[in-house]
């Protein structure tokens, strides 16, 4: 989250968009992490429950549970976002290519 955090803030400070596409990467990947990690806590306390050694009664995942999932969701569409934003420009004609095309001037 860092790296894409400080690769986004240098793509707004120098208009470099080039930088957008690491980022999202950087906030994909992370949000992928998150999720992994949410569904590892998830299976060993389910484990946990399963197992003759414990007696629960009733169990509930906390409020972090949740933060974690939307957090995975925000990190995750961010990325996919920056991602998508980082895409070069499509044709106008279908007779050019991407490489053809105008460049956009800022």
């Amino acid at each position: 989250m860092i790296l894409g955090t400080l690769c986004l803030l240098c793509s707004f400070k120098k208009g470099n968009d080039y930088i957008l596409k690491p980022a999202g990467m950087f906030f994909a990947f992370a949000g992928l992490c998150a999720i992994i990690s949410v569904e590892v806590m998830r299976q060993s306390v389910k484990r946990m429950i399963e197992s003759e050694d414990t007696i629960w009664i009733d169990y509930s995942y906390a409020w972090s549970f949740a933060c974690a999932c939307a957090g995975f969701c925000l990190l995750f569409l961010s990325g996919l976002g920056l991602l998508l934003l980082s895409m070069p420009r499509m044709p106008q004609n279908p007779w050019e290519s991407c490489m053809d095309a105008e460049q956009e001037v800022e």
